[in-house]
This record gives C-alpha cells, sequence and structure tokens, in this order.
C-alpha cells in the first residue's frame, strides 16, 4: 500500500480525502484559475477525482467518468480520407476480380476449341487408320498385285519344318477353289 508522501505516477487513481493530493481542500496554493472565485463545494455530492495538471478529461460513459487525455494530444481528424482509402481499395479488387474474371473466360474459350480441334484430328486418324488397315489387306495387295502385270507361282514349293525337306507339289483342285485373302495354296 503507498503511503500519503510517495508521489503519484500520472493516471493512477486519486482517493478523495486525502490531504496529501493537489487541489484537496484545505490546502494552501491549491491549483486554479488566477482571480476566479472558488465554487462552494457540496458536501452530499462526491467529487470525481481529479485527473494530473498535465493531462485533460475526456467523458467517456458519464458526467462523473472521466479518463485523462495527454495535452497536445492531436485533434480528430476528418474521415474522408478513410472513406477514399476504402473506396479505393473497393474499386481496385472489383477491377482486380473483372480482370480475373475476362482471363478465366478467355482461357474457358481457348480450353473449348482446343478440345474441338482435339475431337477432329481424333476423327482424322481414325479414318486415316481405316484407309490403311484397308490398303494393306492381303485381298487389295493381289488386287494391286496382278494390275501391276504379276501373277502366281504355280510352282508350289513347301518346307517341312520336322524334317527340314522342301517338298515340290501341285496345287490340289481343293486347294485351288478355296479362294480366300491372304491364303496361297
Amino acid at each position: 500500500m503507498a503511503t500519503d508522501t510517495m508521489p503519484r505516477t500520472p493516471g493512477a487513481p486519486v482517493r478523495p480525502g486525502t490531504p496529501n493530493r493537489p487541489g484537496a481542500p484545505g490546502r494552501p496554493g491549491a491549483p486554479g484559475r488566477l482571480g476566479a472565485p472558488r465554487r462552494a463545494e457540496n458536501p452530499k455530492i462526491p467529487k470525481a477525482p481529479r485527473a494530473p495538471a498535465d493531462t485533460k478529461t475526456r467523458p467517456v460513459a458519464g458526467p462523473r467518468h472521466t479518463r485523462p487525455v495527454p495535452r497536445g494530444a492531436r485533434p480528430r481528424q476528418p474521415r474522408a480520407p478513410f472513406i477514399l482509402l476504402l473506396f479505393g481499395l473497393l474499386g481496385g479488387a472489383l477491377v482486380s476480380l473483372l480482370v480475373i474474371s475476362t482471363t478465366l473466360a478467355q482461357g474457358s474459350f481457348q480450353i473449348t476449341s482446343l478440345q474441338q480441334q482435339n475431337n477432329n484430328l481424333a476423327r482424322q486418324e481414325q479414318v486415316l487408320s481405316q484407309q490403311v488397315a484397308q490398303a494393306s489387306s492381303p485381298a487389295q495387295i493381289a488386287m494391286e498385285a496382278e494390275a501391276f502385270g504379276m501373277q502366281q507361282n504355280p510352282n508350289l514349293q513347301f518346307i517341312n519344318l520336322k524334317t527340314g525337306k522342301v517338298i515340290k507339289g501341285e496345287v490340289s483342285k481343293a486347294d485351288a477353289a478355296i479362294n480366300v485373302p491372304g491364303y496361297t495354296p
């Protein structure tokens, strides 16, 4: 507990009735305006604690509650720059959102066109692979060979894989009657 002779820290509450505090009743040299008469004190109304001499007081929650404000505190700044800053930030956010949305839409259109090109190329590949399959079939090759004047060899020779001997023979009528593409008797 602090004694009455210790100096009070600024902003600390002042206990009423302390005889050594500045401005206490009955103390000579109490601070006040020069030449101004002192107010008569009503003993029924409790006095609000006074702030230190180097601060002003501003009402907080009512006439009895005050808080110290240091002298030289800046006055309240106008709100216009803050509001302009907020509008600037909101405008910048909206412009950024518009740019992002436009970029995404453009990317979506590019994706759609590339997917269509991919589908067209897949169809072309399928058509070309069918043409290659038709052109490489044995029947097509035989027709093109005959168109160039080529003929089948009437003397067939077979290799017996077990013995390794070459067997010469003629095509039987049954084998010659078989007309299967790719089968050459």
